[in-house]
């Protein structure tokens, strides 16, 4: 197991409130190579998918399944994030993607309220919501730059249905109405190197990036061993390798990293 983990009342704040943030789950020496690595990383936005919300403003997100030895994925195959999946889950798990969220200066649009599982469970052919996304803050996230917000407990109202919002894919909102009467919005803001642990049904949205400073993060997604896609889609099972909690600081560029 990692040496940095959740401590108990985390992981039951987990289970009853469907998120958990853990604050400084990695060192500025940490967050600081992230932030180098991403801020100066062309392919990021050459790659980039471009989501229009409903008000047609565009948010960018780079995404990828397979895991390799470049920086990103010191992150995604951390037991920092791993370990601590599989406890919540309880069960095996893997890596299912990495995506980095860019969210521009006054122009990034927002994401509509959803769950992952909405999608997820059609698109990828999930039959559970065995899987947790962890959101890796690369720099600040506030409710002006358009921080994540959550329905707090949210996650066990079920899946509910989803359909297209502009680009993206959000829940039926006269559900999302009437749950907003019975779970508390919280809006999650963020310090670089704070993770935020979510359940994939979760209901989760974020508004548009009105301050002059962007809101980029990293989410890597977990899902059970068990509950891997049971019919074919774009979705790959790709073999998981963990690394110790020292593979950030120790990578170096072109070296192969082991399994720790």
């Amino acid at each position: 197991m990692s040496n940095i983990t959740l401590n108990d009342q985390q992981i039951a704040d987990f289970h009853r409130d469907g998120y958990v943030i853990a604050r400084e789950y990695y060192s500025a020496d940490e967050i600081a190579r992230l932030q180098e690595k991403a801020f100066n990383d062309d392919s990021l936005n050459e790659r980039a998918w471009q989501k229009k919300d409903a008000g047609g403003a565009v948010s960018k997100v780079c995404l990828w399944q397979e895991t390799g030895n470049d920086l990103y994925s010191m992150f995604s195959r951390s037991r920092r994030l791993a370990d601590v999946c599989e406890t919540l889950i309880g069960e095996p798990i893997y890596h299912t993607s990495t995506k980095i969220m860019m969210k521009e200066p006054f122009v990034g649009g927002a994401w509509e309220w959803h769950q992952d599982f909405g999608y997820w469970h059609r698109d990828n052919y999930m039959l559970y919501p065995k899987a947790i996304s962890c959101m890796v803050a690369i720099n600040r996230a506030t409710e002006e730059n358009g921080c994540l917000q959550v329905l707090k407990g949210s996650h066990h109202l079920g899946r509910l249905d989803h359909s297209k919002t502009g680009d993206q894919k959000g829940a039926a909102l006269d559900f999302v109405e009437e749950a907003m009467k019975f779970h508390a919005l919280v809006n999650v803001e963020l310090e670089p190197g704070d993770v935020l642990f979510f359940h994939c049904n979760l209901l989760h949205k974020s508004n548009q990036n009105r301050a002059a400073e962007p809101r980029w993060s990293m989410i890597c997604a977990y899902n059970a061993v068990s509950n891997q896609s049971f019919a074919e889609n774009e979705a790959k099972f790709y073999p998981f390798s963990p690394v110790g909690d020292d593979a950030i600081l120790n990578w170096q560029e072109n070296e192969e990293v082991k399994a720790s």
